[in-house]
């Protein structure tokens, strides 16, 4: 779809350089958290989890809640989130082609996806400027990063939403 026939909300959340700079915010955070590249797969959770206003509502305040005990509290969270996901695809990979065309990821040798040369990350003084709805994603992108950091494989995560790898 063109960007000039898509709702303006949609255009401004889809924004490849918006969802850039979560996809680093999320990778930033599991990398600290874990000290590992983020699974690949992963990415293509993060965004449909931290884009959808319903679940991220439901995220939890903290990583001390296991991901399996929350997400069996909230089985609502998986109505449509595979079928998010697959809509999502196209937005996550342009979005992860950005972020790597400017050196803000990269891919490690095992093919999970690692911090870049260059930051993307979201600055302070450019998050005041956003609406409540996009800190909001922000802000869940950072606790999915360190979430699902802690959580297991990304096989185990994302069967825990009801998708396969």
């Amino acid at each position: 779809m063109l960007w000039d026939a898509r709702p303006r909300e949609e255009a401004h959340l889809f924004n490849p350089a918006f969802c850039a700079a979560l996809l680093h915010e999320f990778v930033k955070e599991f990398q600290k958290a874990k000290g590992q590249p983020a699974p690949y797969a992963l990415l293509y959770c993060a965004l449909p989890i931290a884009l959808h206003g319903k679940t991220r509502r439901a995220l939890p305040g903290s990583t001390v809640t296991s991901l399996y005990s929350w997400r069996e509290r909230n089985p609502e969270v998986l109505v449509g989130f595979a079928e998010r996901a697959r809509s999502l695809r196209p937005v996550v990979q342009e979005a992860l082609r950005f972020a790597i065309d400017r050196s803000a990821l990269a891919f490690a040798e095992d093919g999970g996806v690692l911090l870049g040369d260059r930051a993307l990350s979201v600055a302070r003084k450019f998050e005041e400027t956003l609406t409540d709805d996009a800190r909001d994603c922000v802000a869940a992108t950072r606790l999915l990063g360190r979430w699902l950091a802690k959580a297991g494989t990304a096989s185990t995560i994302m069967a825990a939403w009801g998708i396969k790898p």
